[in-house]
């Protein structure tokens, strides 16, 4: 096969629902004109398709594209690009891992889906969607495009939720990685730590305490489940000393019913009775990220 040629059957089983049982040969290959502004399957010169400006992944493992790009040799591509037309030429929705192996392959075409987007908000909106929703991002890379979706696109975590299929919390979990230290940011990215492991850390009051936990998390290679151990009993730590009331007759029931309540929500608390059974709940948080994780339990519980 001639280089710069996509094989016959170049768009895999994945696009068949899209067109039709033939395969590629069902895709005519017609002229950029007449392919359909919205909903049109076809092939499409690489050098006419532009990246997109919007990609959340920032990072492109080489040993990757290079399987990658054997695979299409071997096996064709999968799954289309998805495209946006801009004018003459084309903006790259998603699917730049694919452009790039197809491009290392020495293709020329490479078969593209294209979509209508008015606008440079609706291009973003829907690029960023598309990513999200892809496996293969870290955690970093999701949190950054959900930002994205918040301060450039103005919606809010209920909608950005409704728009990638994913709860409320679980955008807003992937948010507050964003306020962790740089470096725990980087080991995120690198796959040194889980999301997992960055949960428990992001529930840490302080920069320096995240470091420190982190730091062990990497050192003696914790798993999530210890880290959150290890993050809880620093919280139990600080909870230790309560203030003692002045009432020499505090009902030990109180003193079991806060310790339970510290133990649920890994913070110090505080019950002050008063007089004819009344009395009141005080609940410590140590910034606004931990009052956003008291709120969870407590929703949930």
């Amino acid at each position: 096969m001639p280089m710069g040629e996509m094989p016959k059957n170049a768009l895999g089983r994945g696009l068949k629902s899209l067109i039709s049982d033939e395969g590629f040969v069902s895709v005519p290959q017609v002229e950029e004109q007449e392919l359909p502004r919205d909903g049109g399957v076809g092939t499409l010169p690489i050098e006419k398709i532009r990246a997109n400006p919007f990609q959340p992944r920032k990072e492109f493992d080489e040993a990757a594209l290079e399987e990658l790009k054997n695979s299409i040799i071997e096996n064709g591509v999968i799954q289309p690009v998805t495209v946006c037309r801009e004018g003459e030429i084309y903006q790259l929705i998603s699917g730049e891992r694919r452009l790039r192996a197809v491009t290392l392959a020495g293709f020329k075409f490479i078969p593209a889906y294209i979509i209508d987007a008015a606008d440079d908000s609706s291009k973003l909106e829907l690029a960023l969607i598309e990513n999200i929703q892809r496996e293969d991002l870290n955690a970093i890379e999701v949190a950054l495009a959900l930002k994205s979706l918040t301060t450039k696109c103005n919606l809010s975590q209920e909608e950005i939720a409704q728009k990638v299929g994913k709860n409320r919390s679980t955008v807003s979990n992937f948010l507050r990685l964003l306020k962790l230290p740089l470096q725990i940011q980087d080991s995120i990215r690198n796959r040194e730590i889980s999301s997992g492991h960055a949960r428990a850390l992001i529930n840490l009051p302080g920069e320096q305490q995240q470091v420190k936990v982190w730091k062990q998390i990497l050192a003696n290679q914790l798993s999530v489940r210890q880290t959150e151990a290890l993050v809880n009993r620093m919280f139990k730590d600080k909870a230790a000393k309560p203030v003692q009331p002045s009432s020499s007759e505090r009902s030990s029931h109180l003193s079991e019913l806060e310790s339970l309540l510290r133990n649920n929500l890994a913070t110090k608390v505080r019950i002050v009775e008063k007089k004819e059974g009344k009395g009141e709940i005080h609940i410590q948080y140590f910034s606004r990220d931990d009052l956003e994780r008291l709120l969870e339990i407590i929703r949930h519980d």
